[in-house]
């Protein structure tokens, strides 16, 4: 399995040139999962949309707009959007998805608001054939928001919903 992962994260780097990655083979979970109340699987057809369907997965931090330290580089990067992403999705819409390796934790998501919902379950082995991109928050932010979620973006290649065919079971919870 491929992934993305950042060379220098010695904290904000004041060139605006892109970050280098490098894609290397980790060892990571067979299965995700994703939570989803029912109200969102609803109006999102079913489907695991981002928020900000279509957007390259690249933001930009500017100098006072981010942390010193907190994994992000100056100028527009992938590494800024894992971090802006798993921060605040809402303030910093991507076209990533998060995801968890911990089941209790996508059937908390799922039942947020008191509701009932669905937990995606995600093979992970079949993300590079379907060119979706696996971003591992510890390996980008230096102190992720939630570490007990051991949170995973995904993305899409065209930076929209994730492939049916990763899915390999809906559950009810």
């Amino acid at each position: 399995m491929l992934f993305a992962q950042p060379g220098n994260q010695a904290g904000l780097r004041k060139s605006a040139q892109p970050l280098t990655f490098t894609l290397v083979s980790p060892a990571m979970e067979k299965i995700l999962y994703r939570g989803v109340n029912k109200k969102l699987d609803e109006h999102n057809g079913g489907k695991l949309l981002p928020k900000d369907i279509g957007k390259p997965f690249k933001s930009y931090a500017n100098y006072g707009e981010v942390e010193y330290n907190d994994g992000s580089v100056y100028g527009e990067s992938e590494a800024n959007s894992v971090v802006m992403h798993q921060k605040d999705s809402s303030k910093y819409p991507t076209s990533g998805i998060s995801t968890t390796p911990i089941i209790e934790n996508a059937k908390s998501y799922a039942k947020h608001g008191g509701q009932n919902g669905y937990i995606y379950k995600i093979d992970t082995s079949l993300l590079e054939s379907h060119a979706v991109t696996y971003f591992p928050v510890s390996k980008y932010a230096t102190q992720p928001k939630i570490p007990g979620d051991q949170e995973i973006i995904l993305v899409a290649k065209d930076n929209g919903a994730l492939p049916i065919e990763i899915i390999i079971e809906k559950i009810e919870v």
